[in-house]
């Protein structure tokens, strides 16, 4: 796309966010008109009730949606970047799987559910699965190698996770949702303990752009220009483990995000890391605001979970890009 056409495409992108949002604000169990929500947000009335639903639910819901779908497209574009791997994503290679097992390990073993742990055992277990992927994938990061690795990292780490719930019925009752993937599950005081941690990782990979624009001309003339390797892909991994940690803490194992944003951010804005690396978290919180509105409304009065949304979604993206990778 030239240059010329691209500032529509961020105007047009930045239009899309604020309108979902508002529309977020708005619809849900108990639809409040347009004008209300707008109201919520510059002229609060605490005595107006759809006004109190806003800012008590609905407005730290979007937040959260935003922040947690930004942090798992970023974490994909990076993922993709780094292993040069078109079928990376958190949630398909196993991190998201090992964030949640650590969590839920956590919850069971922290004296009162210390809130302020949970993003640190998250990070643990985004860094255990990110290391055990790598390892059985061996070298040169084969895409459909590293794929089969993290479903199979995903499918040791959930089957270790079932058996923990196993041992606390309690803690499978308030953490089912979680496990599948839910925006507004946590609390407050998780929230403020995850976003020092994501942004820490947004920083992280912003150090990385001249390095990952170097690298898409592949590691051998990557490394003639200067750049260090091992040092971009410890800072990749780190961003990645922070992103999708957080992530997890905030909203359980959320797929399929990473996978498809970065390739709707190639599509959009091309291949420079410069541009990608501002797209990505932005489509990721435009997507996730989306299923998270569909999750709200399409079963109303009830409510689907946004992972399940996020899967019917991605999964078929999936398919096609594995089909195109094998031909």
């Amino acid at each position: 796309m030239s240059q010329g056409l691209r500032l529509p495409v961020w105007l047009g992108l930045l239009m899309a966010i604020a309108l979902t949002s508002l529309l977020h604000l708005a619809v849900g169990a108990k639809d409040i008109p347009w004008h209300e929500a707008w109201q919520a947000l510059v002229a609060y009335a605490p005595g107006n009730p759809d006004q109190s639903v806003i800012r008590g639910s609905r407005l730290p819901r979007l937040l959260v949606a935003m922040l947690v779908g930004a942090s798992l497209g970023l974490a994909g574009a990076i993922m993709q970047a780094v292993g040069d791997n078109p079928l990376a994503d958190p949630g398909i290679l196993g991190i998201n799987s090992g964030a949640a097992l650590f969590v839920v390990f956590g919850l069971l073993v922290l004296p009162g559910n210390d809130m302020s742990m949970i993003p640190l055992f998250a990070f643990a277990g985004a860094l255990v699965a990110s290391v055990g992927v790598l390892l059985l994938a061996g070298r040169g990061h084969n895409p459909i190698r590293l794929t089969l690795s993290g479903a199979m990292i995903a499918a040791l780490f959930s089957a270790i996770t079932s058996i923990l719930l196993l041992l606390d019925q309690q803690g499978l009752d308030s953490l089912r949702r979680w496990l599948t993937g839910s925006i507004g599950v946590t609390g407050g005081s998780m929230q403020a303990w995850v976003w020092p941690y994501v942004l820490l990782g947004m920083c992280l990979c912003l150090v990385n752009v001249r390095a990952l624009n170097a690298h898409r001309l592949g590691p051998q003339a990557a490394a003639g220009m200067g750049v260090n390797l091992l040092k971009m892909r410890v800072l990749g991994l780190a961003s990645v483990v922070l992103l999708s940690g957080g992530a997890v803490a905030l909203a359980g194992p959320i797929g399929f995000v990473g996978l498809v944003v970065p390739h709707a951010a190639r599509l959009l804005f091309g291949d420079d890391y410069r541009r990608l690396l501002l797209a990505a978290p932005l489509l990721g919180a435009l997507l996730l605001i989306l299923a998270d509105i569909a999750a709200r409304t399409v079963v109303r009065p009830f409510e689907l979970n946004t992972g399940i949304v996020t899967a019917l979604i991605g999964g078929p993206i999936f398919v096609v890009l594995v089909l195109r990778k094998v031909r």
